[in-house]
């Protein structure tokens, strides 16, 4: 920051509070060992804007999970350190959860972010713990910050989340995470119900259907991205050589 608030000709404490709301937001990244800053995931997605639409090559999985459950699915997408509800497929039942295609909602709570976060890039999810302040969002929500390590490694060893009232009143929530050739998660897919409704004797089949829907999509992203990857190479190619 400093030698940033040399450059500009800023003072530090103005620099400082300029560079900290860019932290917050994704768009950079602090590493605590060797104080320095690199790019966030927010530039990363917006390198990637002209990629693949995630929303497009999850809807067949959320059309199905929805179809086979009876209950809501929905994609989530990390945006800075926050999940945005991507795209979703409502239930049938006159009585269901609805995700707000828009709606941020923070990383700490809820199966659909914390799948995110548990598959987040190790030095990136430390970087988080520093800044964030857990909130008690509804009945379960984890305030304590070693609580929420923990659970995220649970999750981390089984490739899912299941949760209750964590973020909602009412309502349960199953998520997997959609990763990226890094193993790193870019989003999550999730099936979510509520309480009086919960389906105790269909988790584990639920479980199973919602793990084979996010690897899916995620091999479905890998394979685009590669795909349109060797087209912009054969591109550059042909520029060079007329």
């Amino acid at each position: 920051v400093g030698q940033l608030a040399r450059v500009v000709g800023w003072p530090t404490s103005s620099v400082y509070r300029f560079v900290r709301v860019l932290r917050d937001r994704g768009f950079l990244c602090f590493d605590p060992e060797n104080k320095k800053y690199s790019l966030g995931s927010v530039l990363c997605q917006l390198a990637r804007a002209g990629g693949p639409d995630l929303s497009q090559l999850a809807r067949v999985a959320l059309e199905r999970l929805t179809q086979e459950t009876g209950e809501t699915s929905f994609l989530s997408v990390r945006h800075g350190w926050e999940a945005r509800y991507a795209a979703c497929v409502e239930s049938p039942e006159s009585i269901r959860f609805t995700a707000p295609i828009g709606r941020h909602s923070p990383l700490y709570a809820g199966a659909s972010a914390k799948v995110i976060l548990s598959f987040m890039e190790e030095e990136e999810r430390r970087t988080y713990f520093q800044t964030v302040r857990l909130k008690r969002l509804c009945a379960s929500t984890i305030v304590d910050k070693a609580k929420l390590e923990k659970a995220l490694s649970v999750i981390r060893s089984r490739g899912y989340d299941f949760t209750q009232e964590e973020r909602h009143q009412g309502a349960w929530g199953l998520a997997a995470p959609i990763l990226n050739e890094k193993n790193v998660a870019i989003g999550s897919i999730a099936i979510t119900g509520v309480r009086f409704r919960l389906p105790q004797k269909k988790l584990p089949r639920f479980i199973s259907l919602l793990k084979e829907a996010a690897g899916e999509i995620s091999e479905r992203l890998r394979n685009a991205r590669t795909s349109e990857a060797g087209k912009t190479r054969l591109q550059a190619r042909r520029s060079r050589y007329g």
